[in-house]
C-alpha cells in the first residue's frame, strides 16, 4: 500500500500505561507501544529537549543542547549540577506520588524557577531557541512539503501563556479551574487547525500538530483520575473524527515526548500508527528517519 503523506499528532505526556488502562481504541490505532527517550542517565523527560530530538532524529548533544536553559559558563555548570542534585534527590520520593511529596518538589521547582528567572534577568541565561538546535529537522528535508503547527522550541508559539501558571497551579486550588479553562481551549483550538489545515491545504507530504494540553492537565490534577481521563478521552474522540477524514495513502503518528504519572513524568513515550510498521520499544529519534525513508519510496513493504 502506498503513502503519500504522514499525518504526527505530537501529544505531551500522552502515557501509555493509561491509554492501555481506558482502553482508547483510537489512540492505540492499528499498532502502538513504548517509545525509547532520547535521554542520558542524569536527564528528566524535558519538553524542550525531547521535541527536537524527535524532529532531528538526534541525541540531544548532537541535536545542540542537554539543558532547558542556556547559561553563560561557569553559570552553565553550576547550574547542571544544582539541577542534576536536586533531580536525584526528588527521584528518589517521587515513585511514591503523595501530595506532600508532589508539593513540596512543586515548591522546589518553583525555587529554581526563580533562580533561572534571576540568570535571565542579568543577561546570564535564557530558554533554548530555535538557533539552537544545530542539526537539520526533519522540516528542512527540502524535498517534502511540510507543515508544522506549534513545534516547541522550533515554533515561537508552541506554549500559550497559561503554561506559566501550571506549576503555582499544583499547589494553590484556585488557579485550577483557570487551568481546565485553558486547556479547553487550546484543545478546541488546535483540533480545529488540524481540520483547517487538513482540508484546504493539500500539497503536503508531512503535516505536524503540537498538544501541550494533557502534560498540564496531568501536572495540576494529578489526583483527579476522572478529570485526566475526561482530557484523554477527549482525545481518543478527536482521533476518530480525524481518522473519517483520512485518505487510505495516510500514515497517522500519534507520539508522545514522555509518558506521566502521578504529576511527574515517565522516562518512556507513547506511539501508535494507523498502518502497521512492525515496530517494538523503538526509539524515538528513530521515527524522522522512518518517516523520511517511506516519503522518500512513497510505499514500504512492510504496509
Amino acid at each position: 500500500m502506498k503513502i503519500n503523506k504522514v499525518l504526527i499528532l505530537g501529544i505531551d505526556a500522552l502515557e501509555y500505561d493509561l491509554v492501555e488502562q481506558w482502553d482508547l481504541k483510537h489512540l492505540k490505532q492499528r499498532e502502538y507501544g513504548k517509545t525509547i527517550l532520547p535521554l542520558y542517565p542524569w536527564q528528566y523527560p524535558a519538553t524542550s529537549i525531547i521535541w527536537p530530538c524527535f524532529i532531528t532524529g538526534k541525541m540531544p548533544r548532537e541535536m545542540g543542547y542537554t539543558t532547558t536553559k542556556t547559561y553563560i559558563y561557569p553559570f552553565s555548570w553550576v547550574m547542571d549540577n544544582i539541577i542534576l542534585k536536586f533531580r536525584l534527590l526528588t527521584r528518589r520520593n517521587e515513585k511514591n506520588g503523595n501530595q506532600n511529596t508532589l508539593r513540596k518538589n512543586a515548591f522546589k521547582r518553583k525555587f529554581l524557577d526563580k533562580l533561572s528567572e534571576s540568570f535571565t534577568k542579568l543577561n546570564l541565561s535564557r530558554p533554548p531557541h530555535k538557533q539552537d538546535i544545530k542539526a537539520s529537522t526533519i522540516f528542512d528535508n527540502q524535498k517534502i512539503k511540510s507543515i508544522h503547527l506549534h513545534i516547541p522550541i522550533y515554533d515561537k508559539d508552541a506554549f500559550l501563556p497559561y503554561r506559566k501558571l501550571v506549576i503555582d497551579a499544583i499547589s494553590n486550588d484556585a488557579l485550577k479551574p483557570i487551568i481546565e479553562i485553558n486547556c479547553k481551549k487550546e484543545f478546541n483550538q488546535r483540533t480545529r487547525e488540524v481540520f483547517d489545515w487538513f482540508e484546504k491545504r493539500k500539497e503536503w507530504n508531512l503535516f505536524m500538530q503540537y498538544f501541550f494540553v494533557l502534560d498540564a492537565i496531568q501536572h495540576v490534577f494529578y489526583n483527579n483520575p476522572k478529570k485526566i481521563a475526561k482530557f484523554y478521552i477527549m482525545f481518543d474522540e478527536f482521533v476518530e473524527k480525524l481518522k473519517q477524514k483520512l485518505d487510505d495513502d495516510i500514515l497517522l503518528l500519534i507520539v508522545s515526548d514522555h509518558g506521566q504519572k502521578r504529576g511527574e513524568h515517565t522516562k518512556h513515550g507513547f506511539y501508535s500508527v494507523n498502518k502497521p510498521l512492525g515496530l517494538k520499544n523503538p526509539k524515538l529519534i528513530d521515527f524522522r528517519w522512518t518517516i523520511e525513508k517511506i516519503l522518500k519510496n512513497k510505499s514500504t513493504n512492510n504496509l
